[in-house]
């Protein structure tokens, strides 16, 4: 019988120690006594704690939560809180920031591991013992097998995790000075002391204080995460194969944490989900600063190191030194609060955001004293979790497990008396309520057990809300500061601000995410804003709906001082008009924008107050003076208003005079336009009139109602005739005035040649003509005809008029021309000088004398203001000389000679004969032939052919000869050679 029960303890124990679950996490022990029973949700304090540390602390409980031993990494204490036998010595330090953690032998339910590390790299390093639950009267200690040396020196860092296979578990910690990570495997045959060694990621080194800083993996096993407090602290992460023990994929998370010998980052924890990282991050350089304790959190899905340094989100800030994090159970976070009697909770960490809920002081230790660390578990025992998404009533709710291998298969209960043996099931619940959700998860080798409450909450409804109307304040930057508050009972209508509360978000992206809450107490950034509103239930805030509104800032309504008017009355003078009220609201606006407010007119100052009685647009006044308020208001806000007030006064109307055309004599260049001085006609325009007036011209009716682009009083007309509008006004009152309209004409100037210049012959005379039809003629001469004849040089005048009848009156408008008399004739006498000799380069220049202006050629056809003439060939030419005034022309020959250099007299009737070119031009030449020796040959007849090469009828022999030319006409003589050839 006995024999029996041993073999039923030892099933028994078995199964417990095979089923690893979350129970074995349920005793935590810590800091000053301190201690939590994860039996009870939420946990309650245990008071019979015995340890106390600063740091880290291991403990381990058996499958059904019973509390098995725990430890500091110096001391073991069994599960009656009494120091084993053997349990002293360990090399691990209570102020080691993680000392130790406990793990089982597999497949032996009484052999335990106890990993311990040293503090500050010191030289104990990373060492392990065994522990055994038969000794102690079964109530365990360390066998002889204690603080066998794995590796040294090392970081305070080290974790564990069970391996794919269900069985065995890895142990890690990081060497020192170095970028080497330690790995061991624990298996049915032990330990195996023999390290699996990867360089990866940063080095670990400097003073002591860099090897403090927590080293988690994450409850799947397939994420790492270790921090380095201290100068240049920083996070890592990295991908775990929980299968092969591989570390890979670095990511490192720095510049964001707390930065100084005795601060950094501390704390690290994945979330449930392994979605999440969260570090606390200390700063004791500073212990007085108010905010010298943060948590983080980032976000591991956002993308490389950047973005997810980019995701952090602050959870907590404040003057609380907060150190270890550490998953529980119940898939909360929980936060060692040094020196505090509480520690803090995250109450959703699988929230992106502020809405992880961090919780101050949220679990009461009952007068125990919490310090940095928490206790180091094997992280597979919150690996077999129930994972949820979606507790709003009418929602599916998605339920998965969270485990470090895959089940097998898996028995669910919804705790509605529904089941599933889907691995990952739906279920809609069909009422609001919390619920016990429960799964027997089956791994082939093992049966697990786990559960977890759910609550299925409410959906609230979004009311219509009406838009968010403020008036602006004189600034009118269209900025205002909105009570977000007062649209609250709005939203909620008649649902209990109890159960639901609203926030205010800038978008609907931050609205359905609950990112970016808005202050309640908010200044639109810009105007016409939209606003979304997140009406939310309490106990979960994804059950929400959202609606929105504006928010409208309506521009400060400012009525300007509007003038008192002056308003001229009808002919009929009874001291009542009409009047279109809209032609003030310009004055009242100013330079604000017209479609931005209402506008109306009233009889008193109450009824504009009140927005009452408004008068119609075209108003008859009533009294005279009429005053006048005016009350502008933003449009859609009748509580956004001004006033302001002002008279109309009636002034009796203008009468004007009807007045006659006014006529002048046109320019002389333009027989349609002249100069009117419009002016001249004021007096007869206010004959009778009493008042001060003021009198302005126009070409249009129009202009002269608009009194705009009025003319001045001397005026050239633009068109012939052209009417004229006069504009009389009372100089007191604009409105009051009265037209009336007249035509001035341009009588017609004869348009003459004013100068004209004339040239008489000697001995001639010459016709002077007006040379225009005109009504009248009157000369200089005393002649009165359109023409008159004149033999005399000299000047001579012609007045040239038109005769005009208007208004009973003769007008005469003439012009004068006057003649200028030159006489002029043929020249005198003329002198040619010329230059021959050269085959045609040859000049002529000509000199004349005389009264008149001449011109010249050589062949009586073509005529230049040049008299010099170059480049003619020799030969005979007739100088012309005419007198461009047409009194004459005179001619004179001109010769220019030339002679041959060579002739040949061999009668063949080509240079048969010597003889001066074109002297046949001028007979009176004389023309002599010598030989070599000055002998004279013969002298030649111009006329004739010239020497025929004999001398006394004999032939000349070939040479050359001698020749003299004399010319009377000029008394020049030339000389010159030539050759005979034979």
């Amino acid at each position: 019988m006995k024999k029996y029960y041993k073999l039923i303890y030892c099933v028994l124990l078995c199964g417990l120690h095979t089923m690893l679950g979350q129970n074995e996490g349920n005793n935590w022990y810590f800091g000053t006594n301190a201690g939590l029973d994860f039996s009870t949700t939420p946990p309650t304090a245990s008071l019979n704690g015995a340890l106390t540390t600063n740091e880290g602390v291991a403990t381990i409980s058996d499958g059904s939560g019973q509390l098995l031993f725990y430890t500091d990494g110096s001391t073991v204490y069994d599960k009656n809180h009494q120091i084993t036998p053997n349990g002293t010595g360990l090399t691990g330090n209570n102020s080691s920031t993680q000392s130790a953690v406990i793990v089982p032998k597999p497949g032996n339910p009484l052999i335990y591991y106890i990993f311990t590390v040293d503090e500050g790299a010191g030289p104990d390093g990373l060492r392990y013992s065994e522990f055994d639950l038969s000794l102690n009267n079964g109530n365990g200690d360390v066998t002889t097998l204690k603080n066998v040396l794995l590796s040294t020196p090392t970081t305070e860092k080290i974790t564990a995790v069970q391996k794919t296979n269900g069985t065995d578990f890895w142990v890690l910690s990081h060497s020192w000075q170095n970028d080497t990570f330690l790995i061991y495997e624990v298996t049915a045959a032990g330990v195996n002391e023999t390290a699996i060694t990867q360089n990866i990621g940063s080095v670990h080194s400097g003073g002591s204080a860099e090897s403090i800083g927590y080293f988690k993996a994450s409850s799947n096993g397939e994420r790492l995460a270790i921090a380095q407090w201290g100068s240049n602290s920083f996070v890592e992460l990295f991908d775990f194969n929980a299968d092969t023990g591989v570390i890979s994929n670095p990511i490192k998370l720095e510049n964001v944490f707390f930065n100084g010998s005795g601060s950094g980052a501390y704390g690290v924890e994945f979330s449930p989900d392994v979605q999440l990282l969260y570090v606390s991050d200390l700063n004791f350089d500073d212990p007085s600063s108010p905010d010298n304790g943060r948590v983080h959190q980032f976000d591991l899905t956002a993308g490389n190191a950047t973005d997810i340094i980019n995701s952090d989100v602050i959870v907590y800030q404040g003057g609380d030194f907060i150190g270890a994090i550490q998953i529980a159970n119940d898939e909360r976070l929980y936060l060692a609060n040094s020196g505090s009697q509480f520690v803090d909770v995250i109450e959703n960490p699988n929230v992106v955001g502020t809405g992880a809920t961090y919780v101050i002081d949220a679990i009461d230790l009952q007068g125990r004293t919490c310090r940095l660390g928490l206790p180091t578990f094997i992280q597979s025992f919150f690996g077999a979790t129930i994972q949820l998404e979606n507790f709003c009533l009418g929602d599916v709710t998605n339920f998965s497990l969270n485990t470090t291998e895959p089940p097998v298969s898996v028995n669910w209960d919804f705790g509605d008396g529904t089941t599933s043996t889907s691995l990952a099931p739906s279920h809609t619940y069909a009422s609001v309520g919390t619920y016990t959700v429960s799964a027997d998860i089956n791994f082939g080798t093992e049966i697990r057990q786990t559960s977890k409450e759910v609550t299925i909450y409410e959906i609230p409804v979004a009311s219509a809300v009406s838009d968010f109307l403020l008036c602006d304040d004189s600034t009118n930057n269209e900025i205002e500061s909105f009570d977000l508050s007062t649209k609250i009972t709005e939203i909620l209508g008649s649902q209990s601000n109890l159960t639901y509360d609203v926030a205010f978000y800038t978008s609907l992206e931050d609205a359905e995410n609950d990112l970016n809450r808005l202050p309640l107490t908010y200044s639109n950034t810009t105007n016409n804003q939209e606003i979304f509103a997140r009406i939310y239930n309490l106990g979960q805030g994804n059950c929400f709906d959202i609606t929105s509104f504006m928010l409208i800032v309506n521009p400060f309504p400012l009525a300007n001082t509007v003038a008192d008017i002056d308003i001229c009355d009808d002919q009929s003078n009874d001291g009542s008009e009409m009047v279109n009220l809209n032609q003030f609201n310009s004055e009242v606006l100013l330079n604000q924008t017209a479609e931005d407010f209402e506008i109306t007119y009233h009889l008193t100052q109450d009824d504009a107050d009140n927005d009452i009685s408004a008068l119609p647009t075209n108003f008859q006044t009533l009294d005279n003076p009429q005053p006048l308020f005016v009350r502008i208001e933003a449009v859609g806000n009748p509580l956004c208003f001004d006033t302001t007030n002002f008279e109309i006064n009636i002034t009796p109307a203008i009468i004007a005079n009807e007045i006659n055309d006014l006529f002048e004599c046109s320019f002389l260049d333009d027989a349609n336009a002249a100069t009117f001085n419009l002016a001249s006609q004021n007096d007869d325009i206010i004959n009778g009139l009493t008042g001060n007036y003021e009198i302005t011209f126009h070409l249009s009716e129009q202009n002269a109602m608009m009194d705009v682009e009025s003319i001045s009083s001397t005026f050239t007309n633009t068109t012939n005739p052209q009417q004229i509008y006069a504009r009389v006004e009372d100089t007191t009152n604009a409105s009051c005035f009265d037209i009336v309209d007249f035509q001035i004409t341009a009588l017609a100037t004869p348009i003459i040649n004013e100068t004209e210049t004339v040239y008489l012959c000697t001995d001639g005379t010459v016709m002077l003509s007006a040379d225009v039809t005109a009504d009248f003629y009157n000369w200089s001469t005393n002649e009165i005809t359109e023409s008159i004849v004149v033999d005399t040089p000299g000047t001579y005048t012609v007045d040239i008029g038109n005769s005009y009848t208007a208004l009973g009156e003769q007008i005469n408008c003439s012009n004068t021309k006057t003649f200028t008399v030159i006489e002029s004739g043929p020249t005198l006498s003329i002198d040619v000088s010329i230059t021959d000799w050269t085959n045609f380069q040859n000049t002529i220049l000509v000199t004349a004398e005389g009264l008149g202006d001449y011109e010249y050629s050589l062949d009586g056809i073509n005529y230049t203001d040049d008299n010099f003439f170059e480049n003619l060939l020799s030969g005979e030419y007739t100088v012309y000389v005419r007198d461009k005034n047409g009194c004459g022309v005179v001619t004179e020959p001109a010769y220019l000679l030339n002679y041959p250099r060579f002739f040949t007299p061999n009668n063949d009737g080509i240079n048969d004969n010597w003889q001066i070119i074109a002297a046949a031009s001028d007979p009176t030449l004389q023309i002599f032939i010598f030989d070599r020796y000055g002998k004279r040959l013969t002298t030649l007849n111009p006329t004739t052919e010239g020497w025929n090469g004999n001398y006394n009828g004999r032939p000349m022999p070939s040479g050359d000869y001698w020749f003299k030319v004399e010319r009377p006409m000029t008394g020049n003589v030339y000389t010159g050679h030539f050759t005979l050839k034979r």
